[in-house]
């Protein structure tokens, strides 16, 4: 039972503040406030120190400590949190040995799809592949051919970005309907920007009348089932383009036609350093280097850039963060040949 008495001196100001405090209610949010430092591993005295300085009754607060510490909810709470601690060592042992290994991610020229699989696919280790798309004839794309190719039918473009630091999970938000030709003319002007791009979100107005540029997308055989119209997602943006820091739900082949990406991307096993606070996103947003990071609790972060024709292999759960230094044109995949079910389990979204 915490001793109020011994938690401060007789000649203390918040002795005397808390015998003098104005009485309020301690409510449930105060409860829970409670409930998140105990478990934390916060001092009752603290607690009690800072609750009284906020003008809370020493005894009122001392009972509260007391009734959160004796409470079976918070006992149970206490051992799914050591069995949480028991999974995060866990974690941080393999984030300690691939701090060992190399901060590079591989280049592999022509790997065959089942070198592909044990060494990537179910290590869940990126990969730059090279010299799988040399025959596609998407990689003569350029702003002239896409106009002839498509027409000037309405697409779907994400706009207005940045004015808003949470763009990516404001996604919906920022949904606009423009010309095909527009945006083409847009991107002529070759600005440096993050205000527009045509991503992955825009994919359900997108498919159908990006149709003629799927024809050019050539197979990935042992790697994908056969590309088609429902397959992959299109992403065509200016140099300055930024794709935040998040996780995505399944493995992922990011397929670079024309331009430059620039890739940080952080382990899994690394999670609980990167301030996942909803779902698969992260607050250090649009900030690539973590440069702010105090060194003890900055993850690694391996950086890529991937060119014209470069595959990247995103697995599952990296961390990834994207700009573009130059106009890019790409797709991802994800209709492997392989069970890429991972979303069946995922059980946290709306509770995270």
């Amino acid at each position: 039972m915490l001793d109020a008495r011994k938690s401060f001196r007789a000649d203390d100001p918040l002795r005397a503040l808390g015998l003098q405090a104005r009485s309020q209610a301690m409510d449930d949010s105060r409860r829970e406030a409670i409930a998140a430092r105990l478990l934390a591993g916060d001092a009752p005295e603290a607690i009690l120190g800072d609750l009284v300085r906020e003008g809370f009754p020493i005894q009122a607060v001392t009972d509260e400590i007391d009734a959160a510490r004796a409470h079976p909810y918070l006992k149970a709470a206490g051992l799914l949190q050591a069995q949480l601690a028991k999974r995060d060592w866990l974690l941080e042992a393999r984030a300690k040995l691939e701090r060992m290994g190399s901060n590079e991610v591989p280049r592999r020229d022509r790997l065959s799809p089942e070198q592909f699989f044990a060494d990537h696919y179910t290590t869940l280790t990126p990969v730059v592949l090279t010299g799988l798309t040399d025959h596609w004839p998407g990689r003569q794309w350029s702003l002239d051919v896409l106009a002839a190719k498509v027409g000037n039918p309405e697409i779907e473009v994400q706009m207005e970005r940045e004015g808003d630091p949470d763009f990516e999970m404001n996604s919906i938000r920022h949904k606009r309907r423009m010309r095909w030709r527009d945006v083409l003319e847009m991107l002529a002007a070759d600005p440096d920007t993050n205000d527009f791009y045509v991503t992955a979100n825009n994919s359900g107005l997108n498919r159908k009348a990006l149709d003629p540029l799927w024809r050019d997308v050539g197979d990935l055989p042992g790697y994908l089932g056969k590309s088609h119209l429902g397959d992959g997602f299109f992403w065509m943006g200016p140099r300055g383009t930024v794709t935040p820091w998040h996780h995505d739900l399944t493995q992922n082949l990011l397929v670079n036609m024309v331009g430059v990406k620039r890739v940080a991307m952080v382990s899994p096993a690394e999670t609980h350093r990167m301030r996942n606070h909803r779902h698969c996103f992260s607050r250090f947003g649009a900030d690539a280097a973590l440069a702010d990071v105090p060194p003890q609790q900055r993850p690694r972060v391996l950086t890529v850039e991937i060119g014209p024709g470069d595959i990247l292999f995103i697995p599952v759960g990296w961390w990834h963060h994207v700009t573009a230094p130059t106009l890019t044109i790409g797709m991802s995949f994800t209709n492997f040949v392989w069970d890429n079910d991972f979303t069946s389990f995922y059980t946290t979204e709306g509770a995270l």
